[in-house]
């Protein structure tokens, strides 16, 4: 049996005049922060499931009837994903879950970042700790093999509402 040639993960992202839905500099976490940056800090914010990437993008969204939302595929070559590090919630002191994010995940999220060890983090989810996210450090020099391409627009179904 072949081994998979890569890995897909997945973003839900806005399309904007500062930056395009396929985006990979992490342009738009290092204006805003977020539980894993502090601003001025770019990271890349992908799901490893369309469902968490709905359920992560659901967390910042005031209006989910918004015509402004693209899945975006994320394609990950094996001798990226091969690179990975990971961690678990327990892992971690249990304040690194507090909302707004406070200075645990945030300062962990930075030292990840600029130490380069690797192109991807996976970090559990805030909402299902159980799930993961992956942090896409886009100044490590092998990030640059991810490829991203806008799938379609994403509608939020109205029973999410």
């Amino acid at each position: 049996m072949r081994p998979p040639a890569g890995t897909v993960l997945w973003r839900i992202a806005k399309h904007t005049p500062l930056y395009k839905a396929t985006d990979l500099t992490g342009g738009g976490a290092k204006m805003t922060g977020g539980r894993w940056n502090s601003k001025g800090v770019p990271v890349v914010y992908t799901s490893t499931t369309i469902a968490l990437a709905t359920l992560e993008t659901m967390a910042h969204l005031g209006d989910i009837n918004t015509r402004n939302a693209f899945l975006v595929k994320i394609t990950v070559p094996r001798s990226v994903w091969d690179r990975r590090e990971y961690v678990e919630a327990q892992d971690f002191d249990p304040t690194w879950i507090a909302e707004p994010p406070g200075s645990t995940s945030i300062d962990y999220g930075d030292e990840w970042l600029r130490s380069r060890s690797a192109p991807l983090l996976l970090v559990p989810s805030a909402i299902v700790p159980e799930e993961y996210n992956v942090l896409v450090n886009p100044v490590h020099p092998i990030s640059r093999k991810i490829s991203s391409a806008v799938l379609r627009q994403y509608i939020y179904g109205p029973r999410l509402g």
